[in-house]
This record gives C-alpha cells, structure tokens and sequence, in this order.
C-alpha cells in the first residue's frame, strides 16, 4: 500500500507536470505571436517539409494537439489547403517523442537549473526577459518528472504495487488506460513522460508500457476532434485525419507486435530508452507509410468526411511572383488576377443568396473565406500595380493602371454587399419570424436579373462590347422596374404581416440595389478600358457615374 505522503507527492508531481508543460506551450506560442502560422503556410511545398516542420514546432510547443489545432486554424482560414496539413500533421507525432527521450536520457535533473535560469532572466533580463517564462515552465517540466522518478524508487520491487499495475497489461485495458489518461491530461507528452518513468523504476514491462504510449496517441486526437466542431468543411477534416493517423498507426503495428519489440529490443539501451525508442519508431514508421501512401489517405479522410463545397485558399493564381520586365506581360497577369476576383466576388454573392433558403454552417465558412480572398487578391493587385506606377509608362499604360485600381476596389466594395446579404440572411434564420416563400420567391428574381448584368460583363471582362452595353441597359430597365414593384409590395406586407420579416426583405433588396450601382460604374470603366485599344477614341470622353444606384 502507498502511503498517503507518497501518494500526495505522486499527484503533486503529476499536477505540476501538467501545469509544467500547459504553461510552457503557452509561453511559446505568446513569444512566437503570429511567427508559427506565417511559418506553416508558407513551409509546406511538399508532405516530407510538411512533416519536418510540423515535427520541428511540436518539439518546440511539446503538443501535438497544439499544433494540429493551428494548422486546422490555418486550414479554416484558407492559408494552406487540407493536403498540405497533412504532412504537418504526421509530423507532429514524431516531435512528440523528444519528451521521452529526454527523459529516458535522465536529463529531468536539468530542471532546477532552468527554473533558476528562467527567473533570473525575468528579473533582469532587460531585452531578453520574454524568454524568461518559457525557460522556467521548461525547466519546471522535467523537475515534476524527476520529483515523479524519486517518489517511485522505493516501490520498483513492491509486489503489491507490481501486481496492480500488471492488471492492466492485457492489450485492450493498456490502450484504453493510455487512451482515457491522455483524454484527461490532455497532452500525450504528459502519458508517455509518466510511462517512461514508470519504466525507469522497472514498475512496468515494456510491452505494457508500449500499449500504454499507443493508448496515449489515439487519446491525442479528441482535443482536435472537440476543436472542429465549429470549424469549416476542410478543418474537420484535418482533425478525422489526425485522428485516422493516430488509430491506423496503431492498427498497423498490433498485427506485428512481437516483431515490433523485438526491433526496440534490438536496439538496446535501458528500460527506459527502450519505452522511448518505441515511442520514437512507432510515430516514425507511421509517419514513413502515411507519407509513402499520402494521396490514398486523403481520399480516405475524404470519403469519411463528405462533402461538396470547392475549398477556397488564400493564394493569387497570376501574380506569384516578381512581375515581368516588359510592361504588357505585367498588365495580363493583372488582368487576369481582375477577372479571377471579380469570379470569386461572384461566387460570394451566389453563396450569400443560398443562405436564404437554407442555413449552412458550412456554407458560411465559405463565404466567410472568400470575403477574405476578395481583400486578400485586392491587396495584391494594388501592390502589384503600385510597382507598376513606379516604372516608366507610357499615357495609355498610365490610364490602365488607374483603371485596374477602381475596377479592384470596386470588385472588393461589391463583396462587401455580398457578405451583407448573407449577414442580413442570416437574421431570418436567427429570429422567430420567417420570410413568407412569395417574398423568398420575389428576392430571388431580383437576384437571377441582378447577376445576369453581372454574367453579361463577365463575357468580355475588362473590356466592353457594344452589345454587352446594351444588353447590360435593357437589364437594368428591367431591375428597376423589378425594386419599384418589390418596394410597393412591401408596403403593403408591413401594414399586415410580420414587420421585422418585411424589414428584412427591403434591406436584402436594398443591398441588390445597392450593390447593382457598382456593377453600373464597373460598366463604365471596361468602356473605358476598352476605348483604350481603340484608334482615335479617348477615354476621357467617357462620363465615370460614382453613384450607388444603376437606375
């Protein structure tokens, strides 16, 4: 029987552990600031950078969790797409072995030093004093792991405590054991740190202490799952994959079990590196098979989470790079990035206009993303033409870049509506009241005539075509036409039906109106776009409205 002093210090060492490594993921993640995610988007051309980086940054963070739940932020976010936080995601589990490893080595007596260290630096440490906190919550890790190892010692060769642990040997409890203890301490560095002291004090076998560290990596992938619940499509199904990973792994080396410790075996060392090295080869040979088989896995993950929305990335398609020497190469990658905002400003307002008839959470993180791509292209395009405006240009090259800065922003402002109609829509489906189908049926006509201009001018996009003027003309006679009656019959709505429903519907209908004066002024500006290829038409002669109204 453990003595209730024992017992006491056994769980204080526990407790300061957990608070140990909590503290210090924090602490690092508070200095790296914004630093992680700029690295993980852009540090991930190929699974095996991917991998390595993700397995550098949960060496660092000491949590796999930690970082699988920043890379699903990034996935939700558009930054990197669910292929690329695959390789991060495998790594991850590589980088959580160095827990165990210095700790199979007996390096838990470095920790006095570095809280000692970590103190001193944030008393006077001037500059430098942010690095203080991290380096005592690292230093107070590895002493709570050596105050664990001592409160042991005297019981490596209780037959009673021996016999205890022992009972959960057979392979379901181990992993069960390791599962729920990693569920509760929420870090499975924590569960392989306490399984490989156990190890240390000779209190487990190795085979158990194997099955309790897979029980531990499956138990790392429910902060993950619980995370993206509230996230979009492709988020979710980074976490399934953290989770498919964790569990595959384990099911992939069970049938081999035996040959698996005889390998760890092999390799030699004490008991205790030995824990550690079968954490390290477990996590490897997982990661080496997942990579090797990456393109079959994400259809898997894919088929376990379904779905059909595009997934919308924060990247420009033209302007990847520095822009062309000669002027006239410069200007079509340009416009091509123009034409590609302007699609996605479409797309957003489509998207928008479906949360009217049904509420989709995942629908709005779409749109959510790509009001995001919308400002992102926009902030491109500027730059890009910025570098423009400081070359040598000719008039009409002058003329064109000042057109391409009104058409981005107003391409940009058109988003703005779109993410409007959607917030307004969202209204419907958050208040009591409910918008009568007629009224649905009404919104959605103004909304088929509103993107036909829109279709219209997309054709010769950024240019004009005498009929497109035209056809785009006879359109807006029939919008007009179109908001008078809707206006009228709202109206009447008001003075009998649900007030707050109506209000909606007129600002829903306002918002087309609104956002159908920017495609008006667009009008003008692709004729004069395309006045510029024309011998002898100058294009300041073409009147620029700057109202808000197509009428």
């Amino acid at each position: 029987m453990i003595p209730w002093q024992t017992a006491f210090s056994l769980v204080t060492g526990i407790i300061l552990f957990l608070y140990g490594i909590e503290h210090f993921s924090e602490e690092i993640l508070a200095v790296a600031k914004g630093k992680f995610n700029r690295v993980l988007a852009t540090l991930t051309a190929t699974p095996l950078k991917a991998a390595g980086l993700g397995a550098l940054v949960t060496a660092i963070i000491q949590s796999s969790a930690a970082t699988t739940v920043i890379t699903m932020g990034l996935v939700n976010g558009g930054v990197i797409s669910f292929v690329q936080s695959l390789g991060i995601i495998i790594g991850s589990n590589v980088g959580t072995t160095i827990t165990a490893q210095l700790v199979a080595f007996r390096l838990t007596s470095i920790g006095p030093v570095f809280i000692l260290l970590g103190f001193i630096i944030s008393l006077v440490g001037k500059q430098y004093k942010f690095l203080g906190k991290p380096t005592f919550y690292f230093g107070l890790v590895f002493f709570s792991l050596s105050l664990l190892s001592g409160e042991l010692a005297p019981f490596q060769n209780d037959p009673e405590i021996i016999g205890m642990l022992a009972g959960f040997s057979s392979v379901p409890l181990a992993l069960l054991a390791g599962f729920l203890f990693t569920v509760l301490v929420q870090s499975s560095s924590v569960t392989s740190g306490i399984v490989v002291v156990l190890a240390q004090g000779g209190l487990i076998t190795l085979p158990h202490a194997i099955l309790l560290i897979f029980g531990a990596n499956i138990g790392s992938t429910a902060t993950p799952i619980l995370a993206s619940a509230t996230m979009g499509l492709y988020a979710r199904r980074s976490a399934v994959a953290h989770l498919l990973f964790n569990f595959g792994g384990v099911l992939l080396i069970i049938p081999f079990f035996s040959q698996f410790q005889s390998l760890v075996q092999f390799v030699g060392g004490t008991g205790a590196q030995q824990v550690a090295n079968a954490h390290l080869f477990f996590n490897l040979i997982a990661a080496i098979l997942f990579l090797l088989l990456m393109r079959q896995f994400a259809r898997v993950v894919e088929r376990v989470v379904p779905g059909e929305e595009r997934e919308v990335l924060l990247k420009t398609l033209y302007l990847t790079g520095d822009l062309p020497e000669d002027n006239t190469e410069s200007f079509e990658l340009i416009e091509k990035e123009i034409i590609r905002s302007f699609d996605i400003t479409r797309e957003l307002f489509g998207d928008s206009v479906r949360l009217l008839d049904h509420d989709s959470r995942d629908v709005r993180q779409k749109i959510a993303k790509l009001k995001a791509l919308s400002v992102y292209l926009d902030d491109e395009i500027e730059r890009a033409l910025q570098k423009m405006s400081r070359r040598h240009l000719n008039e009409r090259d002058a003329k064109k870049t000042v057109i391409f800065i009104r058409m981005s922003n107003l391409i940009v402002r058109l988003g703005d509506w779109a993410y409007d109609f959607a917030e307004t829509s969202g209204r419907i489906a958050r208040s009591d009241s409910s918008v009568p189908p007629k009224l649905k049926a009404d919104i959605h006509e103004t909304y088929r005539i509103f993107d036909r201009n829109m279709e219209v001018l997309r054709v010769p996009f950024p240019g004009m075509l005498p009929e497109t003027r035209d056809d785009i003309k006879q359109n807006d006679n029939l919008l007009r036409e179109n908001f008078n009656a809707n206006y009228l019959r709202q109206l009447g709505f008001i003075t009998r039906d649900d007030e707050v429903a109506d209000s909606i519907v007129i600002e829903l209908l306002s918002i087309l109106e609104n956002a159908n004066g920017l495609v008006h002024v667009m009008r003008k500006l692709t004729e004069m776009y395309a006045a510029l290829h024309l011998t002898g038409v100058s294009p300041d002669s073409i009147a620029v409205e700057t109202g808000n109204s197509g009428a």
